[in-house]
């Protein structure tokens, strides 16, 4: 019986300082992070506006030209009839 104790307090000892050492890795990352949070700021999206998606339709325009303009004349008639570029 007086073995079994000596195992218990040993196995309680490992345990605790396993828990500690856990504990202590937790704290340093999480206060890394509050680090590494300040130095980092993300901005609000912005709102969207009706000129942002004109914005958009003529990029991907533009990039369809460049790829390949052989029916331009008929992707100007399906947008709305965008200017000659």
């Amino acid at each position: 019986m007086l073995n079994n104790k000596k195992a218990q307090i040993g196995e309680a000892i490992t345990w605790t300082a396993a828990t500690l050492i856990l504990i202590a890795i937790l704290l340093i990352f999480i206060y890394a992070s509050i680090i590494l949070s300040g130095t980092k700021s993300f901005e609000s999206p912005k709102e969207v506006s009706s000129d942002a998606s004109v914005d958009w339709i003529e990029a991907k325009t533009i990039l369809a030209y460049t790829l390949n303009d052989e029916n331009k004349m008929q992707i100007q008639k399906w947008i709305g009839g965008m200017d000659d570029e």
